[in-house]
């Protein structure tokens, strides 16, 4: 396991080496930069800005100086559109805020959504089943961009029971509309795996041998069912989970919340290079990551996979 953990590490630099290199090159391409406006600086304050920033050096040279400092130094360089302030500032300003409030809603969504599913699974064409598939169908037509207005009409302005907005050090009434609006239609996808895939599980050969043993069937769900059932789910909330964490842009915008979605549509209206290529980094580190994870996790799961990575 080790090994196969060293060789996924190994083999994901270069393709974040060629993520820097195209976004990088990419960025340049766009009209405009980081200190065009529409009153263009006189040619001498605009020669001292870019000499200020490196940005007079050939791109090559821009390119090698910036990847050094990054895997020598893990500097991400300075904003170019906020003064005094680093891009690695502004990710540890605003990656915990979008860290809590994505962990709390990849919680809501597999808390509510496995078991949702399992009952579901368990009374199919039961009154339970039309009840969560419903809710499934419910839940995609009203996706974080429309529960969101809809939740703080409700809770914040008819009822007055959570803050509309506002992060006020991440306690709980603020995290919880974040975390909600944008896992609700997650747990329906959630739900709906999880049914049809234990639905398919508990069809299976093994599980029929395992009754006709006369097991319990409390006994063959946990022990023999449950897990290949969490297969898909662990597939599906890989990508999932990675939204999550680094954050819904809208979601930050609209609850005031000052994660780094934020950031990210600053930086995309002001031309801000470092900062788009320091959360371009930052998200496919985590991707990385949390697909590393996931092969870890199947392995947990099923020997088969386990003999596989050794």
């Amino acid at each position: 396991m080790l090994q196969y953990t060293f060789r996924r590490t190994l083999a994901v630099l270069p393709t974040i080496i060629c993520l820097i290199v195209i976004c990088f090159f990419l960025m340049r391409l766009a009209p405009g930069g980081p200190f065009t406006s529409e009153r263009p600086l006189p040619p001498a304050i605009m020669a001292n800005v870019l000499e200020r920033y490196g940005l007079d050096q050939p791109l090559h040279v821009q390119l090698w100086t910036y990847l050094k400092n990054i895997f020598f130094h893990f500097d991400f360089g300075p904003s170019f559109s906020q003064r005094d302030r680093d891009v690695n500032d502004i990710i540890a300003a605003g990656f915990p805020v979008t860290l809590t409030y994505g962990f709390w809603s990849a919680v809501f969504v597999l808390a509510l959504g496995i078991p949702l599913g399992i009952i579901a699974a368990l009374r199919q064409n039961s009154l339970w089943d039309y009840i969560m598939t419903g809710f499934a169908i419910f839940s995609q037509i009203f996706p974080n961009f429309v529960l969101a207005p809809l939740m703080v009409l409700t809770f914040t302005l008819a009822w007055g029971l959570l803050p509309g907005g506002g992060w006020n050090g991440g306690q709980w009434e603020y995290v919880i509309m974040p975390a909600v609006a944008l896992g609700t239609s997650y747990l329906a996808n959630v739900a709906r795996i999880t049914r049809s895939s234990l639905l398919e599980v508990l069809g299976a050969p093994y599980i029929r041998t395992a009754r006709a043993k006369g097991l319990a069937e409390r006994t063959i769900l946990w022990r023999h069912a449950l897990k290949p059932t969490l297969l898909p789910v662990i597939s599906y909330m890989s990508p999932v989970f990675v939204y999550m964490i680094t954050g819904s842009v809208f979601i930050d915008v609209f609850f005031s919340t000052g994660g780094i979605g934020q950031s990210f549509i600053d930086a995309a209206y002001t031309r801000d290079y470092s900062v788009i290529l320091g959360l371009a980094i930052l998200y496919s580190v985590l991707t990385f990551v949390l697909n590393l994870g996931v092969d870890l996790a199947y392995a947990a799961i099923d020997p088969k996979v386990r003999s596989g990575l050794k």
